[in-house]
């Protein structure tokens, strides 16, 4: 019990949690036929074991997720943010499948994709601004397409994007004009 609320790493207090719920399941049996065991009972162990295990695990998450935001707030292109939150999603991920209920985690997980997600769009828009600055209009619309047609094969209902969406669209269809005025 002590090393798995004390252990000075996860994985130790982890695995000696686990170890302590195997060995309370087994005497759980013993005490269920009234035949005296240990104290605390083990049904009582088991209780309280199983649910620290679940917090030990999403507090481990987090602290992967937080890990993975400072990265991705320090990258200094997209795809650095995006690699930095795509490494901290799969962590996070490799870390919940050991919950007892997996949905516990799936919050965290949401979070992260959704940084994933801004991540490649914001690319995609400043390449696009960065083209148009340039003045190389043909390329500005090609990442402006490539905005637009991430945003429409994602899968965030496009009802909650109409803003991005008509605004994107809005500047290829200006670009485009600007071309054929030329």
């Amino acid at each position: 019990m002590q090393l798995a609320r004390e252990g000075k790493t996860f994985k130790t207090r982890l695995s000696r949690c686990e170890l302590l719920l195997e060995h309370a399941n087994a005497l759980e049996k013993y005490e269920s036929k009234g035949i005296p065991t240990i104290n605390p009972s083990p049904s009582q162990i088991v209780r309280e074991y199983s649910a620290y295990r679940d917090d030990l695990i999403i507090e481990e998450a987090n602290k992967a997720a937080e890990k993975a935001i400072g990265k991705a707030e320090v990258a200094t292109t997209h795809r650095g943010r995006e690699s930095a939150l795509a490494s901290g999603l799969l962590k996070v991920r490799e870390i919940n499948s050991s919950l007892n209920d997996v949905s516990n985690g799936k919050g965290l997980e949401s979070k992260l994709q959704e940084l994933i997600h801004k991540a490649k769009l914001d690319g995609f828009l400043d390449a696009g601004r960065k083209a148009e600055f340039k003045s190389q209009i043909k390329k500005a619309i090609d990442q402006y397409q490539e905005a637009l047609y991430f945003i429409l094969h994602d899968d965030i209902p496009d009802e909650l994007q109409k803003g991005e969406i008509a605004e994107i669209e809005g500047k290829i269809k200006r670009l485009t004009q600007q071309i054929e005025g030329q």
